[in-house]
């Protein structure tokens, strides 16, 4: 019996989201890239989950991410607290603030709205093979 089947399972899924997170951050810092190591981590555990050797990786983090995501709100109040402190900078650029996340709304609607409308297409043309071009 190998030692980590010893630790309780929240346990070992904390190790699990851990050693992801330190990954990402590896990765990010080594890479220079201007991702947050965080971002990059949760992109690896998404990339297990769909590789079917390393799925069990993910079900080994989730009795640990099940409690995390139940209480995700408390998980807001560190970026709450740094906008309330980084008022003036943010007010100093707000226009360009504004900007950004407004064009990143328009951007991302279009192209939900755009990847939904491909989806149904290729749903409809599915169920109907014989119907051409409608």
């Amino acid at each position: 019996m190998s030692r980590a089947a010893l630790l309780p399972p929240v346990l070992l899924g904390l190790v699990v989201l851990l050693l992801a997170q330190m990954v990402g951050l590896a990765v990010s810092e080594l890479l220079g890239l201007p991702l947050p190591g965080v971002v990059l981590g949760i992109v690896l555990l998404v990339v297990l989950g769909l590789l079917r050797p390393t799925r069990a990786v993910l079900r080994v983090a989730e009795p640990a991410a099940t409690p995390l995501l139940a209480h995700l709100q408390l998980l807001f109040v560190p970026p709450g607290v740094g906008i309330v402190l980084e008022m003036n900078s943010l007010a100093q650029n707000a226009l360009p603030i504004a900007l950004a996340v407004g064009g990143s709304f328009v951007v991302t609607l279009l192209v939900a709205g755009w990847l939904l409308q491909a989806l149904l297409r290729r749903q409809d043309r599915r169920r109907n093979p014989g119907r051409a071009g409608a």
